[in-house]
């Protein structure tokens, strides 16, 4: 369902007739956010997809799409797809999926500092983060060595591991952020992350379909809300 294929696009859909069109042979198209001229992408090696003319992209937090991305996105109805709101400066950003709930998942591929996400996160308020974990082959490593070294509770069904916010690089990068966080390894699974109580997080399995159908419902993930902290001591691992 969810494949791992690094193809490089740019954003799906532009306006013709005021209507969101996908890019096809000499297709002519304006973004839907800033309302400059779109050209249509359409080669052999690359996803089809629209590009703005002679410029960069209007949203400064974009990335460019791999296939993973638009794998993702397409659990979910176009409609809910890039959808754009500006900032309090006027300053134009565009959300991977808005729900008409106010939720924004944001699903990130590349390198991104804190910084740039503590921004995002403000901004979109009620947001959940989808990262590829398949990018650095070690993140994969220090995750099953950290489950090795952590006994799970059994709640309501899932196994719920208690961690230290920083044993590994993923969580050092993602912990601090006090929102929901899925790290995607490339399974039928998304391993979870939540806030739990100072440096410890909570860490589950999460099947993907489940999570997709729950979004569209609208309705919340019930272990993120059932969940209860456990005791435990942590050891630092070197990363």
């Amino acid at each position: 369902m969810f494949c791992k294929v690094t193809i490089i696009s740019s954003m799906r859909f532009a306006l013709l007739d005021n209507q969101r069109i996908e890019a096809t042979p000499r297709a002519v198209g304006s973004c839907p956010s800033c309302k400059a001229d779109m050209v249509a992408r359409c080669g052999t090696k690359k996803n089809w997809h629209w590009a703005h003319r002679g410029r960069r992209h209007c949203d400064h937090w974009w990335e460019n799409e791999t296939e993973w991305h638009r794998t993702w996105k397409n659990q979910f109805s176009s409609d809910w797809q890039e959808v754009s709101a500006r900032d309090e400066t006027g300053e134009l950003h565009i959300a991977d999926i808005k729900t008409p709930n106010g939720l924004t998942i944001e699903f990130q591929h590349s390198a991104i500092k804190l910084g740039e996400v503590v921004k995002r996160t403000n901004f979109y308020g009620q947001v959940i983060w989808i990262i590829d974990a398949t990018r650095r082959p070690t993140d994969a490593i220090q995750y099953e060595r950290m489950l090795e070294d952590n006994y799970p509770e059994r709640f309501d069904g899932v196994d719920i591991y208690t961690v230290y916010y920083e044993e590994t690089r993923l969580l050092k990068e993602w912990g601090a952020l006090g929102v929901i966080v899925g790290f995607d390894y490339g399974g039928d699974n998304l391993c979870l992350l939540t806030a739990a109580q100072g440096y410890s997080r909570y860490l589950f399995d999460f099947p993907k379909a489940e999570f997709v159908r729950r979004v569209i419902e609208g309705k919340p993930l019930p272990v993120v809300q059932f969940a209860k902290p456990v005791q435990r001591r942590y050891r630092r691992r070197r990363l």
